[in-house]
């Protein structure tokens, strides 16, 4: 793949990371202020619990992205961005452009799909 394109793709990867950062971080400031606007009844403070949980939840899912987005950036730097991890042959680039965290070809993810993995 040719430098132009790497660029395009480590652009948009850094670009996916800064808004999940953002997300996570309005996300942090939310929950702390869940069940601060006055006296809460048992109902208030399970829901707002509930709640917080569920915030938390959305905010582990953003961390295994960040790690995908993370890997991918690595993969950059060496220089086998785009080499399927299971074939190691290259991973196109219509499914780069549709997922850039993209570990495998889309014949290996098939597989693995298919096996459960």
């Amino acid at each position: 793949m040719d430098k132009r394109k790497l660029e395009r793709f480590k652009k948009s990867l850094l670009n996916m990371r800064g808004e999940i950062l953002k997300k996570s971080k309005k996300l942090k400031e939310d929950s702390y202020t869940l069940g601060t606007d006055g006296i809460q009844d048992m109902a208030d403070a399970a829901s707002n619990s509930y709640n917080v949980d569920i915030l938390m939840s959305i905010s582990d899912n953003d961390i295994k992205l960040l790690k995908d987005i993370d890997n991918a950036l690595d993969k950059i730097k060496n220089s086998n961005y785009g080499i399927c991890e299971e074939c190691e042959e290259k991973i196109t680039e219509k499914r780069l452009e549709a997922n850039p965290v993209a570990r495998y070809c889309i014949t290996c993810q098939r597989m693995m799909e298919e096996k459960g993995m």
